[in-house]
């Protein structure tokens, strides 16, 4: 059997339109890969429906996770109970779980973890990343460390998830745009959780509540020699992002993808930027 590998996006009715925008580009530039998963919440299943193809499905999160109860939105969030959790948890902690039960569900060695706010502007052979000896792992040697407390609290309770003492700071960082993982690994991941908390992976999470998915994958391969050796440590993000700054038009966002590296195929504009969708579609898809 060859090497094979899939995307996986988790999204929601209000990305709709940049999740729309990343299938196009993933159509438009993108070959080698199986299957494209874009997993939502029960709630908005009728607006993505759409989006199913021959490689692409949608899977709602009930067919991943155990039921959890809708609350009212407070502060403009919205969050999710069930009898046996502490404290609630809202929808950023929910892609996260659900990018690790997707990634457990579904049968390709390898994925590629990508969210709605990008978008492919060259071409990508996921099939050179499936057949790899080792899978590109992304670093940022030191990222982690006191001026970055959010950051800081997510790299201690990765350690604290997987059993781990947590080193003195500055740590790495792993958290980026496209991130690859390997299925082997996240499951070894899981294992690691549930023997360290006596929990569902998933309730573990939950209970923590402060965590970065990436963060804790990049703490178990970077604390087992086993993990560590199928992976091939990277600095170089294959995506080129725009953080901040003012809603760009044509031209700025132009200038901006001038400034793409060679190895780099996606842009990602962060949309309190406010950059339109119809700009970033004119320029990257043409």
């Amino acid at each position: 059997m060859s090497p094979s590998i899939s995307l996986i996006t988790p999204s929601y009715r209000g990305d709709l339109e940049s999740c729309r925008l990343l299938c196009d580009s993933i159509d438009r530039y993108v070959t080698g890969y199986d299957m494209h998963y874009i997993v939502i919440g029960d709630e908005d299943a009728e607006f993505f429906a759409s989006f199913e193809g021959n490689r692409r499905q949608v899977i709602v999160s009930s067919t991943l996770l155990p039921p959890l109860w809708s609350l009212p939105k407070w502060r403009g969030r919205r969050y999710w109970w069930a009898p046996h959790l502490r404290l609630p948890v809202y929808g950023w902690h929910l892609q996260q779980m659900r990018k690790i039960a997707i990634t457990l569900a579904q049968p390709s060695e390898r994925v590629m973890c990508i969210d709605s706010d990008n978008c492919f502007c060259r071409p990508l052979d996921l099939g050179v990343i499936a057949s790899t000896p080792k899978l590109a792992h992304y670093v940022a040697p030191g990222d982690v460390n006191p001026s970055r407390p959010s950051h800081v609290r997510w790299w201690q309770n990765a350690h604290r998830l997987l059993g781990l003492t947590a080193p003195a700071l500055p740590g790495d960082d792993f958290i980026s745009q496209m991130v690859l993982w390997e299925r082997l690994t996240i499951a070894s991941v899981v294992r690691r959780i549930e023997g360290a908390s006596g929990l569902p992976w998933w309730h573990a999470l939950a209970r923590v509540r402060h965590f970065s998915e990436y963060l804790i994958y990049g703490v178990a391969v970077a604390n087992d020699p086993e993990l560590a050796e199928r992976h091939e440590r990277v600095s170089q993000s294959p995506c080129l992002t725009y953080w901040e700054g003012p809603a760009l038009d044509a031209a700025g966002l132009a200038a901006f993808m001038d400034g793409l590296k060679p190895g780099q195929t996606t842009i990602a504009v962060q949309s309190h930027t406010r950059t339109p969708i119809e700009v970033i579609r004119e320029v990257a898809l043409g």
